[in-house]
């Protein structure tokens, strides 16, 4: 599936348009067969990874800061799950690996033809509309956040 690349590549744009001009600017990093997303933390920011092994797709927020800085937004969001399950009703919020946590849930891979990309960037899109304003009330006061 040689379109995983062209998918990836294009994630960034494809997801900052489905925001549109309200959502804050953000930065990119597509890197292989993932991309990343974040707006002021890169090591809080949001990951979808294409594994053609496993024929899945995998969508989130991740938190991959120093443990503290994780188990705290990870109780954070916890707290709020029922909130997060009404809007992304399959979202799962767990601890995961090195210490990190994640509010993220696993797509079926698809051709990822242009139908499949959409699809992809309008919920990577909402899991942004739906977790940043929490991620931002919740952060620690010592956690480094810029635009």
């Amino acid at each position: 599936m040689a379109g995983y690349r062209a998918f990836v590549r294009g994630l960034p744009r494809a997801v900052a348009d489905e925001l549109g001009d309200a959502a804050p600017p953000h930065h990119g990093a597509p890197m292989g067969y993932m991309t990343k997303l974040w707006f002021g933390n890169k090591d809080l920011h949001y990951e979808c990874g294409v594994y053609l092994h496993r024929k899945v797709i995998e969508l989130g927020l991740h938190f991959e800061s120093d443990a503290m800085t994780n188990l705290q937004l990870l109780g954070a969001f916890r707290t709020r799950s029922k909130l997060i399950a009404r809007r992304l009703p399959t979202a799962r919020i767990e601890a995961w690996d090195k210490g990190w946590a994640r509010v993220w849930e696993p797509l079926e891979l698809g051709s990822l033809d242009e139908r499949d990309g959409a699809k992809v960037a309008k919920l990577l899109a909402k899991y942004v509309r739906v977790l940043e304003p929490i991620l931002e009330d919740e952060l620690p006061a010592d956690v480094r956040w810029s635009r």
